[in-house]
C-alpha cells in the first residue's frame, strides 16, 4: 500500500469517526438519546441541513405552508380583521403543517406530520394542544410517547453506539424506519380528513379500496412532488401573486398511468372538452359508508354558528364546467369560457349573512359568485338580541358592534348560495367502484323524443322540472345547466346509445426479443 492511500484511509476514519461521535451526540451536541434529532422532529440546520439542503427553505416556501389565510371560505367563515388569528388557529390551523402563518404561534414546520414511517405519529393530540392554546407544544406533543419508546428501544441504542465506527450506513437504517416520503394515512386520515365535506372521498375509511381503483396508489404517486411542490390538479391553493409555487399534475394519460388507452374514437373525442372523470366518478359515498367524517348537503351560518344537513345515502355528482379560477366563490364555470372542461361536482347549498353592499351580490343574493362583504360570526351572535338563538332580519340589520349608535349593518342579506367542488377521487373501474362508469345512454338521448326534449330543455321563464319526479335516481348530466339547448350528440332517427362499445383498448406492444445461447 502506498504512502498517499495509507494518509486516504487514516483521513477517512478519522472523519467517519468524528462524524459518528457528532451523531450519536445528538442535534443539541449532547444528551445522545432523550432528544436526538430523528425522534424529536423538529428541523436542524446542523444534523438534518447536512444531508438535506436547501429542503427547509423550500418547506417554507411551499404552497401547504404559504396558506392565504385571508381568502374567506364559506365553510369556516373566518374574518381574521374582525374573529382574529386564535379563530383559525384553533379550527384551520390544526390541519397546517407549521411554519407560515403560524411561526407568530411558535409552531414550526412538523416533518413527522408528512413523513413519519412508524404510524404512531397522533395527530389528535396535535389538534387537541392548539386547541387548548398550547401552540408551542403542538408538533412536540404529536410524537411524544412514540418519541420515549423509540429512543428506549434496544435496535436503536446499538444502532447508535455503533453509530461511532460506522455512521453513514447505520443513520440510514435508523432514520428510513422513522422518515420517509409522505404516506396515504398521513395525507388522508389527517389533514385532508376535512375534504370529505367537500368532495365525499373515501379516503379516511378502511373500505375506500373498494370505491377507489387507484387505493393502492400513493399520494405522491399522482401527486407528484418537486422541491416540497406538491401536484394539484388546482390551482386554487396557491397564495395570491405566488403563481411559481404551483405544481401541475400529470395527466390520466401520463407515461406509466393510461398511456396509449382507448376507449374508440368516439369515445375519445370527448377528452377534448371532459376529464376522464366525468365518466369515472359516477356516484359519490354517503355519511352511512363513513365513520371518520361525513360529505355535507347543506350548511347556515344563520344563527351566528354552523348547522349541517349531510349526505346519508351514496348520491350522484352533477357534471359542470370546470376552469382553474381561484376568484370568488366555488362555482361551475360557462361552456364559452377559456380552457373549461366537463367535470363531477358535488354541488353544497351554503348560507351565510352579507353586508349587502357590493352592487352583484344586491342584485343577485343566491347566484352571484362574488365574495361579498360577509358579516363576521362573532357580530351575527352579537345581533341575536333577545338570546333565542335564531338571528332575524331586523336583529342584524339594527346591531350596532361599534357602539356608535348607528346600526352597522343596515342594507344585510341573507344569502342562499349553491356551491360546486370539483372532485377527483373515487375513481371507478370494471371491477371496483360506488356503480360502473357511465356509458353513453348515461348522458345522450334526452332529446330523443318531442316529451324527452321539453321535459329536459324547459323554454324561457320556465321552471326547470325536478329530476326525481320521472328518475329513482338523479342523472348526472342535465345539458340544459351546461348550456345547451337539447342534446348536442342527438341524431335523426335517434341513436340507441346503449349500443355503443366503450371496450378499453391498449396499442399492441412489439413482440418481445429471444434471447438465445450463443451457438459457439
Amino acid at each position: 500500500m502506498s504512502k498517499l492511500d495509507i494518509i486516504l484511509v487514516a483521513v477517512t476514519v478519522c472523519v467517519f469517526a468524528i462524524a459518528g461521535v457528532n451523531a450519536y451526540m445528538g442535534y443539541a451536541g449532547f444528551d445522545s438519546h432523550s432528544q436526538h434529532y430523528m425522534t424529536d422532529g423538529e428541523w436542524s440546520e446542523r444534523t438534518c441541513g447536512g444531508c438535506h439542503m436547501n429542503v427547509y427553505s423550500d418547506a417554507q416556501q411551499s404552497y401547504h405552508v404559504q396558506t392565504d389565510i385571508e381568502k374567506w371560505s364559506p365553510l369556516t367563515n373566518i374574518n381574521i380583521e374582525a374573529d382574529g388569528m386564535n379563530r383559525w388557529a384553533e379550527e384551520v390551523g390544526i390541519y397546517h403543517p407549521g411554519g407560515g402563518p403560524l411561526e407568530e404561534y411558535g409552531v414550526d414546520i412538523d416533518c413527522l406530520i408528512c413523513h413519519d414511517q412508524t404510524d404512531r405519529y397522533d395527530f389528535d393530540k396535535r389538534v387537541e394542544a392548539m386547541q387548548r392554546g398550547e401552540f408551542q407544544k403542538a408538533n412536540f406533543r404529536a410524537f411524544e410517547d412514540a418519541s420515549l419508546e423509540l429512543q428506549q428501544s434496544p435496535y436503536y441504542i446499538a444502532n447508535y453506539m455503533l453509530d461511532v465506527l460506522t455512521p453513514l450506513p447505520v443513520v440510514i437504517a435508523i432514520h428510513d424506519p422513522i422518515y420517509g416520503g409522505p404516506s396515504n394515512q398521513a395525507c388522508a386520515q389527517s389533514c385532508h380528513l376535512q375534504e370529505v365535506e367537500t368532495t365525499a372521498v373515501t379516503w379516511a375509511e378502511d373500505i375506500h379500496s373498494e370505491y377507489d381503483v387507484h387505493a393502492n396508489l400513493k399520494c405522491i404517486d399522482c401527486h407528484v412532488t418537486t422541491d416540497h411542490q406538491i401536484g394539484s390538479s388546482t390551482l386554487t391553493t396557491t397564495p395570491p401573486e405566488h403563481g411559481e409555487l404551483t405544481n401541475v399534475m400529470p395527466s390520466c394519460e401520463a407515461s406509466g398511468c393510461h398511456e396509449g388507452i382507448s376507449h374508440g374514437p368516439i369515445a375519445d373525442a370527448h377528452l377534448d372538452f371532459m376529464t376522464c372523470q366525468t365518466c369515472h366518478i359516477p356516484k359519490l359515498a354517503g355519511a352511512d359508508r363513513m365513520e371518520r367524517a361525513s360529505p355535507l348537503d347543506k350548511f347556515s351560518w344563520k344563527d351566528g354558528y354552523r348547522s349541517d344537513e349531510i349526505r346519508s345515502e351514496d348520491f350522484t355528482p352533477l357534471i359542470g364546467w370546470y376552469g382553474h379560477s381561484s376568484n370568488g366563490l366555488p362555482a361551475s364555470a360557462d361552456m364559452d369560457d377559456p380552457d373549461v372542461k366537463m367535470t363531477p361536482f358535488n354541488v353544497i347549498t351554503g348560507s351565510w349573512w352579507d353586508a349587502g353592499i357590493d352592487e352583484d351580490v344586491v342584485q343577485n343574493p343566491n347566484t352571484s359568485t362574488s365574495i361579498g362583504n360577509p358579516i363576521p360570526v362573532s357580530h351575527v351572535k352579537a345581533a341575536d338580541m333577545d338570546g333565542d338563538g335564531v338571528v332575524t332580519l331586523d336583529e342584524i340589520r339594527s346591531v350596532d358592534i361599534t357602539g356608535d349608535g348607528e346600526p352597522d349593518y343596515p342594507d344585510a342579506i341573507l344569502r342562499t348560495v349553491d356551491l360546486f367542488y370539483p372532485v377527483n377521487h373515487n375513481i371507478a373501474g370494471s371491477m371496483k367502484g360506488l356503480s360502473e362508469p357511465l356509458s353513453c345512454d348515461g348522458c345522450h338521448g334526452v332529446s330523443a323524443t318531442d316529451f324527452l326534449q321539453q321535459a329536459h330543455f324547459p323554454g324561457p321563464g320556465e321552471e326547470p322540472a325536478d329530476c326525481l319526479q320521472c328518475h329513482e335516481v338523479r342523472p348526472p348530466m342535465d345539458w340544459a345547466f351546461l348550456g345547451y339547448d337539447r342534446d348536442p350528440a342527438e341524431t335523426d332517427p335517434p341513436t340507441n346509445w346503449s349500443d355503443m362499445d366503450v371496450t378499453v383498448t391498449y396499442p399492441r406492444q412489439p413482440p418481445g426479443q429471444i434471447e438465445r445461447e450463443p451457438a459457439f
